[in-house]
């Protein structure tokens, strides 16, 4: 028996038998291999949690979206996304607030907000709503600046 032989049979691995291995589908469900946010979830299950003042508030809000034209308004993972071609608003549902980031060109002073690291052109803003009062200017005219911000849908040409 050569050097090489006697290495490989050092080195070789007991074979598993066929019971000590896990089944396929219990991999599957593990909490490590699952997703860590559901991504067919919908408006209602996001917004179920809220209270009166919320919720109230969330209508308002989404009622107004709306208004503005033609556009998307659908849930994912813990958002609700409004969009044209492009998201221009998103709403995170929280315990105590309403999480609102709106998509501007310019900052918005007093407000927190954030940047891309290539779009110099688009800022991110955060906005709290509590209640269903602040649902009225300034906040509006941001969310209909970046409506009118939001590039159109491209539309098909039939031929």
């Amino acid at each position: 028996m050569s050097v090489r032989e006697t290495g490989r049979k050092k080195f070789k691995t007991a074979k598993k038998s066929k019971d000590s291995k896990k089944p396929k589908s219990a991999a599957k469900d593990s909490p490590a291999t699952k997703s860590q946010y559901p991504w067919n979830v919908t408006e209602a299950q996001l917004t179920d949690g809220l209270d009166e003042d919320l919720r109230d508030a969330w209508q308002k809000l989404r009622a107004f979206a709306v208004g503005l034209g033609a556009q998307r308004v659908y849930a994912s993972a813990q958002s609700i996304m409004f969009s044209k071609k492009v998201c221009y608003f998103f709403v995170r549902p929280r315990k105590r607030f309403l999480e609102l980031w709106i998509f501007l060109p310019r900052k918005i002073e007093g407000m927190r907000f954030m940047q891309g690291p290539t779009k110099r052109d688009k800022y991110c803003n955060l906005f709290k709503v509590i209640h269903a009062d602040q649902i009225e200017e300034p906040l509006t005219d941001w969310i209909r600046e970046a409506f009118d911000f939001a590039p159109e849908p491209s539309r098909s040409v039939k031929s």
